[in-house]
């Protein structure tokens, strides 16, 4: 069952780009239905929403193991119950991974020429060349984006993305997935 309203705002999130290199951008919203204290809980059926879960490192098998192990273990520390049969649990959570492989345009300024004084060259001093250099810069942007659904209604009552600029000396640790997911999670309660 696909939920065109994720699928619309997946896309959407996914397409902006990375607004600093830094940090991660986090976005979450509260969706219609109220979300219980401390619910149980069970894993929803894995779907496609976005062209953007296709890429090959978003589909890393060991990458998905790690997500699931982070968003049980924070959801543990919360004092959610997991439950395995999907029709006992409140909520039923979701998750997926995106790869965004994007292009940015850098340019780079140099100048050259002029020398202290100015006496020579008159009041404004000896001239100045400045050339600049633009060229198109790769780049990846990670998304993880976990959604939480009432299992009686299958109204969305939570969703969250957590996006982060890919730089390859970064490493997709366990540490680093679980530190993401809880920063992400965090803004469920």
């Amino acid at each position: 069952m696909e939920d065109p309203h994720v699928t619309r705002q997946l896309t959407a999130l996914a397409a902006l780009l990375a607004v600093a290199c830094g940090g991660p951008e986090i976005i979450t919203k509260r969706g219609s239905v109220p979300l219980p204290k401390q619910p149980t809980w069970a894993w929803g059926a894995r779907d496609t929403v976005s062209r953007y879960e296709l890429d090959p490192v978003a589909q890393n098998p060991v990458l998905h193991q790690r997500v699931v192990q982070a968003i049980d273990s924070t959801f543990r520390r919360e004092g959610w119950k997991r439950v395995d049969d999907p029709s006992q649990a409140q909520v039923i959570v979701t998750y997926h991974i995106g790869i965004k492989r994007t292009t940015q345009l850098q340019t780079t300024s140099t100048s050259s020429g002029g020398y202290y004084g100015g006496y020579r060259w008159g009041y404004y001093g000896a001239p100045t060349f400045v050339t600049s250099t633009t060229q198109e810069v790769e780049y990846n942007e990670g998304a993880l984006m976990v959604v939480v659904r009432d299992r009686a209604t299958g109204k969305v009552a939570w969703e969250g993305v957590y996006k982060k600029r890919i730089e390859d000396t970064i490493k997709v640790t366990p540490e680093n997935i679980q530190r993401g997911v809880d920063q992400l999670l965090a803004e469920l309660k």
